[in-house]
């Protein structure tokens, strides 16, 4: 992807660079990776919790699935914190160029 400045861009150009951002963590923060398969092993495992979360079909669910839902929820929330900082990050560093280009910082 070109480098575009946030400034300069749309919304759906904005969310266009933080998929890439997304992206970016799946293929290299090893950390992420693990909390995505577990993600993706507790989904093909659990039919039940995958039709609850993505389909919003609400099921009996048993207590094992019932602790499942809350490990993926929390797994969930620990992949937000990783995408989270990406995103500030990236903000931070468009603050930069924007605050140089309105020649603030030299």
């Amino acid at each position: 992807m070109e480098d575009m400045k946030l400034y300069d861009i749309d919304s759906g150009e904005l969310c266009e660079l933080i998929d890439s951002k997304r992206i970016e963590l799946r293929n290299k923060n090893e950390d992420y990776k693990k909390l995505r398969n577990q993600v993706c092993e507790i989904k093909e495992n659990y039919p039940n919790v995958l039709a609850l979360i993505e389909d919003n079909e609400v099921e009996n669910l048993n207590k094992e699935e019932c602790k499942i839902l809350q490990k993926l929820l929390s797994l969930y929330s620990r992949m937000m914190d990783y995408e989270d900082r990406e995103i500030f990050f990236l903000g931070a560093r468009e603050n930069y160029f924007y605050f140089k280009n309105l020649g603030i910082l030299k």
